[in-house]
C-alpha cells in the first residue's frame, strides 16, 4: 500500500506556472546606487507612434521614464526625439537638456500578444544648472504593455 501512494505522489508531475516567468521588474544604477522600482508601467501610442516606459521607486517623486519614437524589437539612441529622465526627490535629470544626449533604449522582447515588453537602457540626464545625473545598468522584464 505504502508503494501506491508513494507512485501516486511523486508519480505525477504538476505542470510548471508560466504566470511566474512573466513576473515584472524594472532596476537601474543611479549615479552608482542600485534603483528598483516598485511600480512600472509601458505604453504604445500608435498615433504617433510614441511608446512610454515609466517606473516608479517606493517614494512617489523617485521615477524614470523613457521614451522614444518607434515600436517593436531594436536600439533607440537618445536623441531629441527620444529622451530618458530621472527624478529624485524635488531634482529633475533628463537627457532633453544635454546638448549632446547619449544613451539608448534596447527593447529585447516586445510581445503584442502578451502586452509585454523587456530590455535594457542607459542615459546621461541633465538638469537645468548642467548637472549631470548617470543611470546605467537599466533593465526591465515583462512589464505591462497597453496598446492605444
Amino acid at each position: 500500500m505504502l508503494l501506491v501512494i508513494l507512485i501516486f505522489t511523486f508519480g505525477c508531475k504538476k505542470e510548471k506556472d508560466e504566470t511566474l516567468s512573466s513576473v515584472s521588474s524594472f532596476s537601474a544604477k543611479v549615479e552608482g546606487t542600485l534603483w528598483p522600482a516598485a511600480i512600472m508601467t509601458a505604453t504604445h501610442f500608435t498615433d504617433g507612434n510614441l511608446t512610454m516606459i515609466t517606473a516608479a521607486g517606493s517614494l512617489p517623486s523617485d521615477q524614470i521614464s523613457l521614451d522614444f519614437i518607434g515600436s517593436g524589437t531594436g536600439t533607440f539612441m537618445m536623441n531629441d526625439d527620444n529622451m530618458g529622465s530621472v527624478n529624485i526627490g524635488n531634482s529633475s535629470f533628463t537627457s532633453m537638456f544635454s546638448s549632446n544626449p547619449s544613451g539608448q533604449v534596447v527593447i529585447t522582447k516586445y510581445d503584442v500578444e502578451n502586452k509585454l515588453i523587456s530590455g535594457t537602457f542607459y542615459f546621461n540626464g541633465e538638469d537645468m544648472d548642467g548637472k549631470v545625473y548617470h543611470v546605467t545598468e537599466g533593465k526591465f522584464e515583462n512589464v505591462v504593455l497597453a496598446i492605444f
